[in-house]
């Protein structure tokens, strides 16, 4: 437990010595954008991809395809938008990270490899080609 509250400590102070050292090194104006940036795209994440993650959640537990990586790919998604959210470069080394395609979701753990998982539907041509031919 103590070591909980020591990072809890940490962190803030780490966050405010590489901020002021990325000043220093490029400008604070420079710093102010970015962070302006990084939080107006943490926030797009957040109010744009919350039904269609929520969705495709729903989608796999009907389907009895929910697993721990599809669980943990909306877990990363999420926690990556609100570090982009808070103030931070260390925060937003760690949210890019979590947004690189390691792991990514499986389609179905149990299909071979050499299947595509989809759906398809049968269009009679000739048909509707026929029907058009009765009408003149």
């Amino acid at each position: 437990m103590p070591y909980l509250l020591l990072a809890l400590l940490a962190y803030p102070a780490a966050e405010i010595v590489v901020m002021i050292l990325v000043a220093k090194a490029i400008g604070t104006g420079w710093l102010l954008a970015w962070i302006v940036l990084t939080a107006v795209a943490g926030g797009l994440m957040l109010r744009h991809h919350r039904i269609a993650v929520a969705w495709s959640l729903v989608s796999d537990l009907r389907s009895g395809r929910l697993t721990m990586g599809s669980l943990f790919w909306v877990a990363r998604y999420y926690v990556a938008a609100l570090l982009l959210l808070l103030p931070g470069l260390i925060g937003d080394a760690v949210a890019l990270c979590l947004l690189l395609p390691w792991g990514t979701r499986p389609a179905s753990p149990d299909l071979p490899k050499d299947v595509i998982d989809g759906e398809y539907r049968r269009i009679d041509h000739g048909g509707a080609l026929r029907h058009e031919d009765e009408r003149r």
